[in-house]
């Protein structure tokens, strides 16, 4: 039997697997993780622009993994890229748990990198497209809020996990969640019967050749918002338990403000996949930037009060731009070598967040606070909202002529 439609069964099942598997390796590595800087920084007796340029070593090699996995997914089922990568987790985990130098941090993060990107946009936007039919863009945010389940749940469970055992013991015993997990997630990413064929291989479904009407000012233009909207958020995400201790916060709180970023994060990420069905895509992805660029603002401020509000409106808007934008690149790209050409995008998220979150330190460092790097990143998100909206006129106005001459 073929898949009809995009409420398949099937397909759900798969997009649960995608979300179990996201919640637990996006968590820790996103999320979890950064909970232990304070002890590493003791430890270690290094910077805070030397330890957040350990995320930047991570950014890039995620982003380059995503274009080799995007190249590989052409000769390789992605589900079995989803497998290698929890295995290879488990093994780093355990690995940073032995680490005794920032040189062998920064190494264990290549690898991070590569964990990342087994279960990241290149993959999901593939088994998505493959399953289904319609409500992609909804399906897509689904599977994609495993980011924002996990990032919800370990901060808080890391926290209270290091009140009761060292950063060691707790990263030895986290090694062991993602080979728990396995068996259950390589059940439900399994393929379709009707997709195994005699050999006991899996046949991979076509991908649409439909795709919106690109030139190079579209191009320009998308790049410009998919760097300058990743510059911005990922730099206050993954600076923000920090941040949030600096102007106040104890670590308990700070790690419930995360919770809070990240738990609207999950639920803004369902709303705007369903938005989007409604209201288009490029709407909402407009909107998203506007709540996004607010946060931030008052956030940059630094002050107790405006914390909470702030934390709000970027969980929200983190949420809405990080998905719309890999559905937006997924429409404009839609062809055979959409996982090549969205690989080239998640390179360049991930140069745009490495840059941000190393910026965000460095200004740290020399300023003595985040609110100079915090600027800047308010400033490179104001960017990536003009140019969504000139892109989304562009696009619009390449549909006319298309339309036109048909």
């Amino acid at each position: 039997m073929t898949m009809q439609s995009g409420t398949d069964r099937r397909g759900w099942t798969l997009v649960c697997g995608l979300l179990l598997v996201m919640t637990i390796c996006h968590g820790t590595i996103s999320s979890g993780l950064p909970t232990l800087d304070k002890a590493l920084l003791a430890e270690l007796g290094i910077s805070r622009g030397d330890l957040k340029l350990r995320e930047t070593i991570f950014l890039i090699s995620s982003g380059l993994a995503g274009l080799g996995i995007g190249i590989l997914t052409r000769y390789v089922a992605p589900r079995r890229v989803v497998i290698a990568g929890l295995l290879l987790l488990g093994a780093t985990l355990y690995a940073y748990s032995k680490a005794t130098s920032i040189g062998q941090i920064y190494a264990l993060y290549i690898l991070f990198g590569l964990c990342f990107a087994s279960a990241h946009v290149v993959i999901i936007v593939l088994l998505i497209r493959e399953r289904f039919e319609t409500r992609r863009a909804f399906a897509t945010s689904v599977a994609l809020s495993g980011t924002s389940i996990g990032a919800s749940l370990f901060p808080p469970l890391m926290v209270l996990a290091q009140e009761h055992m060292g950063w060691r013991h707790l990263l030895a015993s986290l090694a062991i969640v993602p080979l728990l997990i396995l068996p259950l997630a390589a059940f439900l990413l399994r393929p379709p019967s009707d997709r195994i064929e005699a050999t006991g291989e899996e046949s991979e479904r076509p991908v649409s050749t439909v795709s919106t009407p690109r030139s190079s000012l579209g191009v320009t233009l998308l790049i410009i918002a998919t760097f300058g909207t990743f510059f911005g958020s990922t730099a206050f995400l993954l600076n923000l338990f920090l941040h949030l201790q600096d102007i106040g916060l104890s670590p308990r709180t700070a790690a419930g403000g995360m919770t809070l970023v990240f738990t609207l994060g999950l639920v803004g990420k369902v709303l705007v996949g369903a938005a989007a069905e409604r209201w288009g895509v490029q709407t909402v992805w407009s909107t998203q930037h506007a709540l996004l660029l607010g946060g931030a603002v008052l956030l940059t401020l630094g002050k107790p009060a405006f914390a909470w509000p702030g934390l709000a409106l970027l969980g929200l808007g983190w949420a809405g731009c990080y998905v719309l934008t890999q559905v937006v690149i997924a429409d404009f790209f839609a062809g055979p070598k959409l996982g090549q050409l969205t690989g080239w995008f998640i390179v360049l998220e991930a140069v745009g967040s490495g840059c941000g979150v190393w910026m965000a330190g460095m200004f740290y460092d020399r300023f003595g606070s985040y609110q100079q790097g915090f600027a800047l990143c308010c400033a490179m998100i104001v960017i990536a909202l003009a140019a969504g909206l000139l892109f989304r006129r562009e696009a619009m106005s390449l549909r006319r002529r298309a339309a036109a001459k048909a």
